[in-house]
């Protein structure tokens, strides 16, 4: 007999009322689309609300790992011709070390992180059964209570969110729906490959759990839900033995927090670390942060990497510093005064209108820069070089060559977050701009 609760999901749709009506709230609706079962489901079904079909765009990752790749891109680019999807496609290039798999994942949400602007949202089509293999991995992993957790159905991403709606749907229910719509989508022949751990334990483990325990895999996911829940609780605890938490910020003052234990002074610095969208080091290079830099001597300047960030202390504050490749390359200002992107690894510039501050002549040419050596600015009524300026503010040096300098009519007319020069600097404008960089 045919599961009536599941077939009332096929007939009427997998997306409740509440989630779709929330994806109203944003410009762009960005879906991660394979070809394969989830995420074809996840966009036929996204197509059919009229509300939303202006908004949506397939985003295509061809990661160049099967000779089928130029296929399934054709496939994918064909289903969304018919849905009337518009369909972008990005070809990716990364090292194929031991941990392909997770190479991969890392250029496929780098693409990703590169089209979501603010007010954007990525949604995924991860499943119930995806998130029971999540577990499973991070528990055989030794990972802390976040990985516990699982996948979050809601979190921010980039400048924008990322969305989850079906981990609480299993993949038999996806099928089911998939084969009322008479979908087709592809079967990556990756994914019987049981070298792969996910693949292994997907095709080799969880049969054999579900033989004696035929609910493993919801009591696996109701097990994330309860380590989500405290993980919840240890986020709230952090934000109350750090208030400093309560905004996003790559530094973090260690002024109030030597008097934490370190217990609780390593969930500060995960939680500090997860708001700025960190992933989480390895334990070992995690536990040097606190060993290394947190508790190092005063006059010490630390510091500790992984991947692409690090961790570094300048005096009594920690600063997560990410690295940015190549030169830093001047950027136009010119839909002054809306907001200016400066990549994701720099943030966003924003003007906003104050009495006093930033007075920009009319049809000034604006224009963003970076640090080269030998800049002036003329302030408070002396001039003196930027080096000298940035010593007397206590820049750290590594941060020096990253912090924005916004010319008006090639003029240095502000050092962001610092300084406005004289010559730019009006007390009773009628109209003047503060320039702040999120």
């Amino acid at each position: 007999m045919r599961n009536l609760w599941q077939w009332g999901h096929v007939t009427k749709g997998l997306l409740d009322t509440a989630f779709l009506n929330c994806l109203l709230r944003y410009n762009h609706l960005f879906i991660g689309y394979s070809g394969g079962l989830d995420s074809t489901v996840l966009l036929h079904s996204l197509s059919t609300n009229p509300q939303l079909s202006s908004k949506l765009t397939a985003v295509h990752v061809n990661h160049g790992l099967s000779p089928n790749a130029q296929q399934w891109q054709q496939h994918c680019q064909e289903f969304c011709s018919k849905l009337g999807i518009p369909f972008i496609v990005r070809q990716v290039d990364f090292k194929r070390d031991a941990n392909i798999e997770e190479a991969a994942r890392r250029a496929r949400y780098t693409v990703f992180s590169n089209l979501i602007d603010n007010k954007d949202c990525l949604i995924l089509g991860h499943h119930l059964n995806d998130q029971a293999e999540t577990l499973l991995l991070h528990l055989l992993r030794g990972t802390g209570i976040d990985g516990l957790a699982g996948m979050s159905s809601k979190k921010r991403f980039s400048r924008g969110e990322l969305l989850r709606p079906f981990l609480s749907v299993s993949r038999a229910i996806l099928e089911e729906y998939a084969s009322a719509h008479q979908l087709q989508w592809i079967n990556d022949e990756s994914n019987e490959n049981i070298a792969f751990s996910r693949n292994f334990l997907r095709h080799q483990v969880i049969p054999v759990l579900a033989s004696r325990w035929p609910q493993v895999v919801n009591n696996l996911v109701r097990t994330s839900k309860h380590c989500r829940q405290a993980q919840e609780n240890l986020d709230d605890l952090a934000k109350i033995d750090c208030p400093d938490l309560e905004k996003t910020s790559t530094h973090l003052s260690l002024e109030s927090l030597f008097t934490l234990n370190q217990t609780r002074l390593a969930n500060v610095l995960r939680v500090w670390l997860k708001g700025n969208q960190v992933k989480l080091p390895p334990t070992v290079t995690f536990e040097r942060l606190i060993s290394e830099v947190i508790q190092a001597k005063p006059d010490a300047n630390p510091e500790v990497s992984w991947e692409d960030n690090c961790v570094r202390r300048y005096q009594n504050t920690l600063y997560l510093v990410r690295e940015v490749s190549g030169p830093l390359s001047p950027v136009s200002w010119t839909s002054f005064p809306e907001p200016l992107d400066l990549g994701p690894d720099l943030g966003t510039l924003q003007a906003h209108i104050t009495s006093k501050g930033l007075a920009v002549p009319p049809k000034s040419t604006i224009e963003v820069r970076f640090r080269q050596g030998g800049e002036t600015l003329n302030w408070h009524g002396q001039t003196k070089t930027l080096k000298k300026l940035f010593q007397e503010w206590q820049v750290p040096p590594w941060l020096r060559n990253r912090i924005p300098l916004v010319y008006i009519n090639q003029q240095l007319a502000c050092v962001v977050g610092y300084a406005v020069s004289d010559q730019f600097y009006k007390t009773k404008a009628k109209l003047a701009y503060e320039i702040v960089i999120i």
